[in-house]
């Protein structure tokens, strides 16, 4: 199990290289290592919590709000979802920035088109994410 050290090099040179060598076996070992994922849940205890509606020119779109209890003012942080929608990861993003005393709100972008959180398959959210126009995202 133990190699030779080469000829001509020395031996601290030859235990770095072992070193990188272990290094990078170990690195390699617990990347391929299964990843376990859980759903970080933050409470909403001293929180005004929940869905909202934000009104438009279009008209109202459904969201997600998070707020310290108490009279503000409190600074707003506008909480951008992924393309799986308002789901339960960014509705704790809200909860969380709510605690650190913001007003987080999550507006469903693409609620016009359909509810993606709702959706089981990539292909069936991207059918509905395509057909968002920017300008309506950014409005």
């Amino acid at each position: 199990m133990y190699a030779e050290q080469p000829k001509g090099g020395s031996s601290s040179s030859w235990k770095r290289r072992q070193l990188k060598l272990a290094n990078v076996a170990a690195g390699f070992a617990s990347a391929v290592q299964p990843i376990f994922a859980q759903t970080i849940i933050t409470d909403s205890e001293g929180l005004e919590a929940g869905p909202v509606t934000i009104p438009t020119p279009d008209g109202e779109i459904p969201g997600y709000r998070a707020k310290p209890t108490g009279s503000g003012p409190f600074p707003l942080v506008l909480v951008v979802q992924e393309i799986f929608g308002v789901h339960e990861h960014i509705q704790d993003i809200c909860r969380r920035l709510g605690k650190l005393g913001y007003v987080a709100v999550a507006p469903e972008l693409f609620f016009r088109q359909g509810d993606v959180s709702q959706l089981q398959s990539l292909e069936e959210i991207r059918a509905i994410v395509s057909q968002v126009p920017d300008a309506q995202v950014m409005s």
